[in-house]
């Protein structure tokens, strides 16, 4: 991947310096996170150092990839802190995919440089690569892989193929939530071959999208919908809102059958939805009654990219920007679906893999909203 000037841009080179002077004193002063959610990927690490099987069985695959960087590094006789560095450089080189692909497509430098320092400050993202948790390196190789996929879209070679299809498979198998990327950019690509009239094609990919889903439908994923959190009215993960009392298993390998009959007969559609909803503004909106103010203010500030998204999705941009809207839009929207069937996580883990695909759109946006400021200013004068 050629990225040119990019590298000597002078801009990025200082904003660079800063983001990783700022990681070094935090990494310094507070460390690397290695309780609680990480002590499953150091025990998963262990394991297959050791030869024993996957912790958690079928759903420790789910995540092997950041297990084996994991495993390489105890191997290596690297401190874990070594795991925090590598995604702190992983998270720039993402930035950088976001700058290139924003340049590609939005051809406004300003707009993409701005886009990028907002990926670096963009704190629901990057603090997750202080802890040995899977997002911070999910979300990294998610905007690696949008890149490629838009190399796909704008070009098709063998090569490209092959570097998309890598991405594919460590977005999937760092974290389970990597299937919703996979599913947003199949059904993306399908539209796309349609648009193009190349229906054997379109219905090649739509075809290997719905095998997939039958797969899935019949394979243990299907347990992450959990009839007990249902019946829990679980708003957020294991924090009960209803019948607090009842047997709870974490992993309920009951199936759909299960969920739907305790939504029909125990909570009701309308309920349902309603919990849905809450569960949505839990995950969208990010602050929470048990957070500090000053931690609910700073969260209240990335708000501000929700309406520029909105602008940038319902605006008219080059059609170079046309397949990554639509991306964005498929993500959101099956992460959303995703939510409202299973629960949040007490500390925003989840929206970090979704955030980036609220960037996108809002870098349009932001292009549409400073373009008709301008045109009012010339008209003034």
């Amino acid at each position: 991947m050629k990225f040119g000037k990019i590298y000597i841009d002078r801009n990025i080179v200082l904003a660079g310096a800063v983001y990783f002077l700022v990681c070094g004193m935090i990494l310094f002063k507070f460390g690397i996170q290695l309780n609680g959610e990480a002590e499953k990927y150091t025990d998963c690490a262990n394991r297959i150092l050791q030869g024993k099987g996957l912790r958690n069985g079928f759903f420790g695959i789910l995540y092997v990839f950041y297990s084996v960087i994991v495993a390489i590094f105890i191997k290596s006789s690297i401190h874990l802190a070594g795991v925090a560095i590598l995604q702190v450089g992983l998270s720039y080189f993402a930035a950088l995919c976001l700058y290139k692909l924003l340049i590609e497509t939005l051809e406004n430098r300003t707009v993409a440089f701005l886009f990028f320092v907002a990926y670096l400050l963009c704190y629901p993202l990057q603090k997750w690569n202080f802890f040995l948790y899977t997002e911070g390196m999910h979300t990294s190789l998610v905007v690696i892989a949008v890149y490629f996929f838009h190399k796909v879209v704008t070009r098709e070679t063998t090569g490209r193929w092959i570097v998309f299809g890598l991405m594919i498979l460590a977005v999937i198998f760092s974290r389970p939530v990597g299937m919703i990327f996979f599913f947003a950019a199949l059904l993306t690509f399908t539209v796309r071959l349609f648009k193009q009239k190349r229906r054997v094609g379109a219905i090649f990919v739509a075809a290997t999208g719905i095998a997939c889903i039958i797969g899935i439908l019949n394979s243990p994923v299907i347990s992450f919908i959990n009839p007990d959190s249902l019946k829990r009215m679980e708003i957020i993960c294991q924090v009960p809102e209803a019948n607090a009392g009842i047997v709870y298993q974490e992993v309920n390998p009951a199936g759909l059958g299960t969920a739907y009959r305790v939504i029909r007969d125990e909570i009701g559609f309308g309920k349902f939805i309603k919990i849905g909803g809450k569960k949505l503004a839990y995950f969208f909106g990010m602050v929470r009654p048990y957070y500090s103010r000053q931690n609910n203010g700073l969260l209240i500030l990335y708000w501000l990219f929700y309406p520029l998204a909105l602008l940038g999705i319902f605006s008219k941009t080059s059609s170079h920007f046309d397949h990554l809207r639509m991306l964005s839009v498929v993500y959101l929207i099956f992460i959303s679906l995703t939510i409202i069937f299973t629960c949040d996580d007490w500390a925003n883990r989840f929206i970090a893999p979704a955030f980036p695909f609220i960037l996108i759109p809002a870098a349009a946006g932001f292009q549409r909203l400073s373009g008709g400021l301008n045109f009012f200013r010339k008209k003034k004068e």
